[in-house]
């Protein structure tokens, strides 16, 4: 694409994901506030990847060639053990340091984590849950993506996702690749349906949405010069007052600017390099630092995520003070305009209501029918519903009970609860149903 048609996207709106956007903010960056009016956001990010890198013991044909003396020539048939103890020094001490400052400062950050390195040390998972730490996928490996091919990459993320639910206990809801996405990766994360946000970009200093196949994606943007990677770059730094100096400038820039448009900052930090007991110092006393300022919020990424989309929704239903719709009007969806779902036995729904059909919408609204004798197979959302009944009689059946219901009544369905309805009268059931999100959430269903 041209410069010139990235421009022409970029002034039609949300840019897809794969357009360039050289446009971005421009000269009118967001105005709204983080919620609870805090001025910067800032994301303290641990990148967990030992015992997930490239190395020999891990069946690899190469292993990872940048280490405390940058990167120098090794054979590739040979293993660097001097590489793999650097490595094994940011999961056997590093980490643990780095988690004792968080401690001591009451701060939380995002583990961009790699499944496998969770794996083979789950008590640093335990713990990085225990202290209320964000887990946000940094792939079932630390690998390039970009190498795989769509249905490897897809099955990677499956991996993960799969494999956090059991060192941690809840799956990821961030995404963060090695070196950058493919051009599959964002797509690929909107298809799997339970991710709030990736951070595969660079591009800004407050978050932005893209347009994936007709939904809006969030990017919380990360940064690879107020990181520590930089202490094993060519051009190294060498101190920890460097690192220390650099996020200072960087902070005092941002928060000035804060006075007028939310900003955020994200410090890159890696178990290895950043956890050595000569460079610990810089983090702590930026983060000493930043403290001492008002309006300053460390925030995980999911935090920040949904701040901003609240923020935003915050911002469009008071855009006017004349008008508190925000010049919106009323919009009628017809009965016409919607497509039938067909469910099991005769059953069908329709969904009226969300982002996809009214810009903006911050909740989901449809109908379902169901037929005499009708029984849906079980299915449970990651989102609660909630179900009016406007006609008929039948039951609701859980894993814990079944409620009966008739003509008139409400359901509360939890998140996570699976359920079948089951229409046990003589006339047909319909019901309203309704979910606390702008579009229909993740489902899974049991086949009977």
């Amino acid at each position: 694409m041209s410069a010139n048609s990235a421009t022409e996207a970029g002034r039609a709106g949300v840019p897809t994901s794969l357009e360039r956007d050289l446009i971005g903010y421009a000269q009118t960056p967001p105005q709204h506030r983080w919620l609870g009016s805090s001025r910067v956001a800032i994301s303290l990010v641990v990148n967990y990847e030992e015992g997930s890198e490239r190395s020999i013991p891990m069946g690899d044909t190469d292993q990872e060639t940048l280490t405390e003396w940058g990167s120098y020539p090794f054979p590739s048939t040979r293993r660097n053990l001097a590489m793999e103890s650097m490595y094994e020094y940011g999961s056997r001490v590093g980490v643990w340091r780095i988690l004792d400052v968080f401690k001591r400062h009451s701060v939380k950050s995002t583990f961009f984590a790699c499944a496998q390195a969770f794996e083979v040390n789950p008590a640093v998972a335990r713990a990085a849950v225990d202290a209320g730490h964000e887990i946000c996928s940094h792939g079932w490996r630390w690998e390039e993506v970009f190498n795989l091919t769509e249905d490897q990459e897809r099955e990677h993320i499956q991996l993960a996702i799969d494999s956090f639910v059991k060192t941690c206990g809840r799956r990821p809801v961030g995404w963060y690749c090695r070196y950058g996405p493919s051009v599959h990766t964002r797509r690929l994360l909107v298809e799997e349906g339970g991710f709030l946000y990736d951070s595969d970009s660079y591009a800004d200093d407050a978050p932005y949405e893209v347009d994936v196949d007709g939904k809006n994606h969030l990017v919380i943007p990360y940064a690879a010069d107020t990181n520590d990677i930089q202490f094993w770059l060519a051009d190294p730094l060498a101190t920890a007052d460097q690192f220390f100096t650099y996020l200072k400038d960087s902070f005092d820039t941002l928060y000035q600017e804060s006075e007028t448009s939310a900003r955020m900052m994200s410090v890159g930090l890696h178990c290895r390099i950043i956890g050595r007991p000569g460079r610990i110092a810089g983090l702590e006393r930026f983060i000493e630092y930043a403290r001492s300022f008002d309006g300053v919020w460390f925030a995980t990424r999911q935090e920040i995520a949904r701040s901003w989309r609240q923020a935003s929704a915050t911002e469009m239903q008071t855009s006017s003070a004349a008008d508190p719709a925000g010049g919106q009007p009323v919009t009628l969806v017809t009965a016409k305009q919607t497509d039938e779902n067909r469910l099991e036995g005769g059953s069908w729904s329709r969904l009226f209501i969300d982002r996809d059909r009214i810009p903006g919408a911050q909740s989901t609204m449809g109908l379902s029918h169901f037929p005499p004798t009708a029984a849906t197979d079980p299915i449970r959302h990651e989102t609660e519903e909630v179900c009016l009944v406007v006609k008929g009689s039948g039951e609701l059946r859980t894993d814990l009970d079944t409620i009966t219901f008739d003509t008139g009544d409400a359901m509360h369905i939890p998140a996570g609860r699976w359920h079948s309805i089951v229409n046990t009268g003589k006339g047909d059931v319909e019901m309203v149903f309704s979910f606390p999100a702008g579009r229909y959430p993740k489902t899974d269903k049991q086949t009977t």
